[in-house]
């Protein structure tokens, strides 16, 4: 028999759990999260870069609204 504990986690997480249980067509959200640390952990050890400057750089961003994706080149290297 396997040994089990209780986690808290915000509602807000608990939906996105219950949204990507859906996606994968699981009903048990213990299986889909499950699956959510399987695929991350496969991701994370496929991750080749620095995580700390890449979690450094996120710390400067900020939200500039909504964008044109048309306009790249103009967003980044300006007219």
């Amino acid at each position: 028999m396997s040994e089990y504990t209780t986690i808290r986690i915000p509602l807000r997480v608990k939906k996105k759990l219950e949204i990507f249980a859906k996606k994968i067509n699981e009903k048990s959200l213990t299986k889909a999260l499950e699956k959510a640390i399987e695929i991350a952990s496969r991701e994370a050890d496929s991750f080749k870069g620095d995580l700390n400057i890449v979690l450094k750089s996120l710390k400067k961003a900020k939200d500039i609204g909504e964008t044109d994706a048309s306009k790249v080149d103009q967003y980044l290297y300006g007219d």
